[in-house]
């Protein structure tokens, strides 16, 4: 059919030979890109997600009265987690990112997503978040971390405390350094698989 169109095409005094030969290659290659939706095929140069876990995200809203917003997506690597947080909505300062036991961000100050959380034996990994603009991102590892698992990551809670230094522990309904909170879970898909 391509062929056939390229002649009625040349006929007609259209588009040059390039052009044509151009156009059936890019057709030739979006129909090759074509594939079961069952077996998805990684992006091209990149590795297949290794087996076990894929990302986990968490969305950051804000508490306390702040307008702190972002994303956190979490990695399961060789010996812990990687950590890539974005924050935006709140002015420059530092800031600390820890993970709490509780995936529930419902209460204004954060009270609900429990204490601080760390796996049995590792040490609480707190990253800190230096900003000099309204938004920032950090990549950090928490080695000996997991994502699944009855003492991994998925369905706890991130948070964000303003403040270099200071308690991580909130009370009921009393004010507080958490600005941000957000569940870990799968990520939001945009397109279906």
């Amino acid at each position: 059919m391509i062929a056939a169109t390229a002649a009625a095409g040349r006929r007609a005094g259209g588009l040059g030979p390039a052009l044509w030969t151009a156009a059936a290659l890019a057709a030739t290659l979006a129909l090759g890109a074509c594939q079961s939706a069952s077996a998805p095929a990684p992006a091209f140069g990149a590795a297949a997600a290794p087996s076990g876990g894929d990302d986990v995200e968490a969305r950051l809203s804000p508490t306390g009265g702040s307008a702190a917003t972002g994303s956190v997506v979490l990695h399961q690597g060789r010996d812990g987690v990687d950590i890539n947080i974005w924050l935006g909505g709140v002015g420059p300062g530092q800031f600390r990112i820890v993970i709490h036991e509780t995936g529930n961000c419902s209460s204004r100050n954060g009270f609900a997503a429990g204490k601080p959380w760390a796996p049995p034996g590792v040490p609480l990994a707190v990253v800190p978040l230096s900003k000099n603009d309204d938004s920032r991102t950090v990549s950090a590892r928490l080695p000996g971390y997991r994502l699944h698992g009855p003492d991994g990551l998925d369905g706890r809670a991130v948070v964000v405390h303003a403040g270099a230094s200071g308690t991580l522990d909130a009370e009921a309904g009393v004010p507080n350094d958490r600005i941000a909170c957000g569940v870990i879970g799968a990520p939001e898909r945009f397109f279906p698989r």
